[in-house]
């Protein structure tokens, strides 16, 4: 029977004049192969010399092998398990070219009974085996990672095995799991994955759970924005983690806002208001990203809960309003009523009528904003702004004549923005065009 054999190749080069880099290739006996994705043991009582040594081409030992090509389920499952370690014990740390030990493997398949056995078996060694052979604690295993910085509990996770997570969680509820190459620790990819059994378990057994993601962002990020309430009431227990805020500075109620998610941002007012007044690197706060996006039923829950946080603007002095006024416009009836709302809703709360006027710090009041995107506003057929628009433009609160810092009216911000003639543009304003001789400016003519 020939132990695991292998032969080089050679990686072509731009240059031939420079020697070629050889490629070792390793590659397991085909009835080592065979015998293993079977569970046949007897074949490896008679042929089980030198079992480190029988690899795939990844590195994959007998052991990577069987509980790969293990069926759920299946009878005595461990019994394989046991005999190779009885002929070569060290199998049970061997590594595959991905760096994965075979509890990464049984974790990721979801074989319970393999992961008890792997993990007794470590422990056993640690017992009654010389630290020196190259024997390790099944602590020191959970913590092994692949390639990818995956832990056993990753796999499991990853396919939501809840039963081969608990063992692993069970074993040592005080390990730390941190953040695997992709920056996911396990609870943030069981957040992620909506997952409410595993983040309970996870929460409730591990003693300080680790919650990071991807981007600087937690596990409430990532419920915030699937809307998944029991798993934001269960992450919400993690003290201070309502307020912990992304690379951009987003909480996860900025992310709840962006993503129009209602549920979310109820909840996560309800268990910590303050983070309304939090802004981003940009000065943002939730309410300006929910008024961006047109999403006027978060930015109503905002409202109620504080209604203060109106008072807020960004690094450019942009309020709430500013920001309706600037968000992205859909081209059909469902883009303009989401403005209206929003518009509306401000103007129905008589407590907010500083925001109407209020400049930036281009000296720009939210009526120039809306007006700089004439072009969607101006109904020039019918001599009219489109409906909702309006209301803003002739609310008697509101001073139509406030000038920029380049000394511009609303109304002529529109002129100039405006892709159509001037005289079409200004009976939707309901004002005349009249010339001044020396400076040759608009004035309003009611």
């Amino acid at each position: 029977m020939a132990a695991s054999s292998s032969f080089e190749g050679s990686g072509s080069s731009g240059n031939t004049n420079q020697p070629r880099e050889r490629e070792s290739i390793t590659c397991m006996d085909p009835e080592f192969y065979e015998a293993a994705a079977k569970g046949n043991i007897e074949f490896f009582k008679v042929h089980g010399t030198h079992l480190n040594v029988q690899l795939t081409p990844n590195k994959n030992t007998v052991l990577h092998i069987y509980i790969t090509a293990l069926v759920a389920g299946a009878e005595s499952p461990t019994n394989f398990v046991d005999e190779v370690l009885k002929i070569h014990p060290l199998l049970l740390w061997q590594a595959n070219a991905n760096d994965e030990i075979p509890l990464h493997i049984a974790a990721r398949y979801g074989h319970t009974a393999v992961i008890k056995f792997l993990l007794e078996r470590a422990n056993y060694h640690i017992l009654y085996q010389d630290l020196e052979s190259g024997f390790r604690s099944a602590r020191e295993m959970l913590g092994m990672t692949n390639k990818e910085k995956d832990t056993a509990l990753h796999e499991a996770v990853r396919y939501n095995h809840l039963e081969a997570a608990k063992l692993l969680m069970v074993e040592d509820p005080e390990f730390s799991y941190f953040d695997n190459a992709a920056g996911e620790t396990p609870l943030y990819m069981a957040a992620e994955r909506k997952l409410q059994s595993m983040v309970s378990e996870i929460i409730n057994t591990c003693k300080s759970p680790a919650y990071n993601g991807p981007l600087g962002r937690t596990a409430l990020h990532a419920a915030a924005c699937w809307e998944e309430p029991e798993v934001i009431k269960l992450i919400q227990k993690i003290g201070g983690i309502s307020k912990e805020a992304d690379q951009k500075g987003w909480t996860p109620l900025h992310l709840a806002a962006h993503y129009n998610k209602n549920e979310s941002t109820k909840l996560l007012l309800e268990y910590y208001r303050d983070v309304a007044y939090m802004k981003d690197t940009e000065g943002r706060t939730a309410l300006h990203i929910a008024a961006h996006h047109g999403h006027h039923m978060v930015m109503e829950k905002i409202i109620s809960s504080c209604p203060d946080c109106c008072e807020l603007v960004d690094n450019r002095g942009w309020n709430a309003l500013h920001f309706a006024a600037e968000g992205p416009v859909l081209d059909d009836f469902k883009g303009y009523q989401h403005i209206k709302l929003i518009i509306g809703a401000i103007l129905d709360n008589r407590s907010l009528g500083n925001l109407l006027n209020q400049k930036d710090a281009d000296g720009n009041t939210p009526l120039h904003h809306l007006l700089r995107r004439s072009s969607y506003w101006l109904d020039t057929n019918d001599h009219r702004l489109t409906n909702g628009i309006d209301n803003l433009f002739f609310d008697p609160r509101v001073d139509q004549m406030a000038f920029n810092n380049e000394n511009l009216h609303a109304w002529e911000i529109a002129l100039t923005a405006a892709d159509v003639s001037t005289r079409k543009v200004l009976p939707c304003l309901g004002v005349s065009l009249v010339e001044v001789k020396n400076h040759n400016q608009l004035a309003l003519q009611f």
